[in-house]
Order: structure tokens, then sequence, then C-alpha cells
């Protein structure tokens, strides 16, 4: 197994009112430290992309044991894990300058063509032999997350340019700041995001605008949709739950 380690140090603005790592923030560090694996073993977005394509996030599982605070020091480990189909699955570990396990994550990553925005067979860019199945540092919930068919809040937001990402399209991390926006704020004050699931199912450019929608559950997951204003398309499905603040 090839483990890629990226440190990074916590600035003021990648936290939140509380001092606690955002959610925004923590899926930037992932997906860096992917990126950076995926470029020493030669398959980085410059290597794609002289090829007509790219690297797109399609699914992805954190779980959260403890927030990172203001001014720590992390490490991400990342690994890849197998396929399942047409996906390349990425695992992840962030530990604590200490060693201490503060979260684990999975993911699956389609190869796009950027000329047809379809997905591209990724063994016609991965080598086979780093494709081996890996250890899993957490698994997805059996199926697809279910579509909202009814929702108790609902916000809406504007995409705007700090939302596009190389690709031209809305980045992920601009999904699971809607996906927040719409939670109550009394549970924004208490609680911070413990598991975060999200499935991202089609792409959204600049100009359009999109609808945060919120089924609260009962069972402390609460179920998200992300759509785009003008056709209804769905964009994203998300479930979270929420916790109390460490410390």
């Amino acid at each position: 197994m090839e483990v890629h380690r990226s440190q990074f140090a916590i600035h003021t603005y990648e936290v939140d009112a509380f001092g606690q790592l955002s959610i925004t923030a923590l899926a930037g560090f992932l997906g860096e430290a992917a990126g950076a694996h995926a470029t020493a073993l030669g398959v980085g977005l410059e290597a794609l992309m002289a090829r007509g394509l790219t690297w797109v996030l399609a699914r992805q599982r954190v779980e959260i044991a403890r927030t990172p605070r203001l001014y720590e020091v992390i490490e991400v480990e990342t690994w890849p894990s197998g396929l399942d189909r047409l996906a390349a699955v990425r695992d992840f570990r962030v530990r604590a300058a200490d060693g201490e396990e503060l979260v684990r994550a999975t993911s699956h990553w389609y190869v796009l063509d950027l000329e047809t925005r379809r997905p591209h067979p990724p063994l016609s860019v991965l080598d086979p032999g780093r494709l081996r199945e890996g250890p899993r540092a957490t698994s997805f919930r059996d199926g697809a997350l279910a579509a909202l068919s009814s929702w108790e809040r609902e916000k809406r937001f504007q995409v705007r340019y700090a939302d596009i990402d190389r690709n031209l399209h809305v980045n992920n991390g601009s999904y699971l700041a809607w996906a927040a926006e719409a939670m109550p704020r009394e549970v924004w004050q208490s609680s911070r995001v413990e598991t975060l699931e999200v499935q991202y199912r089609a792409e959204c450019t600049l100009g359009s605008a999109v609808l945060s929608r919120l089924k609260l559950g009962s069972d402390g997951t609460h179920r998200h949709g992300i759509v785009r204003e003008e056709d209804g398309k769905e964009l994203a499905r998300l479930a979270t739950s929420w916790s109390p603040r460490d410390g």
C-alpha cells in the first residue's frame, strides 16, 4: 500500500466562529492531499488535462472523531484502495501531531472527459498495479442516498466566481457549505459535523442559482438536497449527523 502524507497548519481563515476547522476547509485538505499523491503517481490534474481528462469527486464519506482546532498542525494520510466500477477509490486518515486519529474518510473519483463531460475508464490512465484493494478507513452506506421528497427548510444561493474550480464547475466544498447553511441556527451554534456523506450527481456552473433543502431526522441523521433552481436538476444528495462541539 502506497501511503502519501501531507501536513497542514490550520489558519484563522480555515476555522469557523468557534475556532474549529470548517467542513469546507477539511474537504479542501483531503482534496489537496489526494491531488498531491495523484501527481506523485504521475496522474495528477495537469497530466490528465493534457490528455483532455480531469478528476472529479463523485462520492465521499467523512467521519470526525474530533474536529481539529485553530493553530493545530495535522497530517493527512491517503492511499488508493481499489476500483468500484467506473470510480477510483481513495481513503484517508487525519491525525493530530501526537498521533491521535481525528478523521477517517473514503471517496470515489471519476476520470472525466472534458469534451463529452462523461466518465472515462479509470484503467486507461491508472496503473493496475496501484489499484489493488487496500485497507479501508471507513465505508459508505449501502446503496445510494435517497432523494428528498419533502423538506422543512430551504435556502437559495447564487453561484459565485469563488465557487468555480479548474474544471469550470462548482467545487465540491461549496455543496458542503450550502448544506450546512440550511441547518437551524441553534444546531450550528451548539454542534459540529460528526459524519458527512455526499453524492455528487450533476455539474453546476457559473450563472446558476441553487436551492439547499433540509429534512431534519428524528434519528439524528439529517438529509440534504442541492438542486439547480432554473430547471430543478438534482446536483447533490447529502446526509449529516451532528454532535456537541468539542471542548
